[in-house]
C-alpha cells in the first residue's frame, strides 16, 4: 500500500528531464522547473504513480495518459481545450483524459500526487 498522508511530504524527488526535452509539454511563459519521484512505474510505463513539483510558470501540457491527480500545495489555473479556465488549490482533485491539452499556469509552487495510467503502453510497471 502507498500511504500519501505519510509519503506526500517525503523528500526523494530528483530534477526530471527540462520542459523543452519533453515532446508533451510546450513551455510558454517564464522558466518552470519540475522535479518528482516515482513511486510506481515510470516515464512512457503503463502505469506511473508519484509525486510532482513545479515553479512557477506556463506551458502547454498534452496529457500522456489518463490523469487523476490531487495537489498537495500551491496554485495552478487551467486553461482546456474548449475554454474552460479551473482554479485549482491544495486540496483540489481533478482528472483528465490521454490526449487532452490544458495550458497551465502556475502561480505558486505547485505539488501533486498523481496516477496517470496509458493503456496504449505496451511498457508495464510491473
Amino acid at each position: 500500500m502507498l500511504d500519501y498522508v505519510k509519503m506526500k511530504d517525503e523528500d526523494g524527488l530528483e530534477p526530471w528531464p527540462s520542459m523543452e526535452e519533453l515532446p508533451f509539454v510546450n513551455t510558454i511563459e517564464g522558466n518552470p522547473v519540475h522535479t518528482g519521484r516515482f513511486d510506481v512505474g515510470g516515464f512512457g510505463m503503463r502505469t506511473m504513480i508519484g509525486v510532482w513539483e513545479c515553479t512557477p510558470g506556463k506551458f502547454e501540457y498534452t496529457y500522456p495518459g489518463d490523469e487523476m491527480c490531487t495537489l498537495i500545495k500551491g496554485k495552478i489555473q487551467l486553461l482546456c481545450e474548449n475554454g474552460e479556465i479551473h482554479n485549482y488549490s491544495s486540496g483540489d482533485t481533478f482528472y483528465t483524459r490521454k490526449n487532452e491539452v490544458a495550458t497551465w499556469t502556475v502561480i505558486e509552487t505547485v505539488r501533486k500526487i498523481f496516477s496517470i495510467h496509458d493503456p496504449d503502453s505496451d511498457n508495464l510497471s510491473h
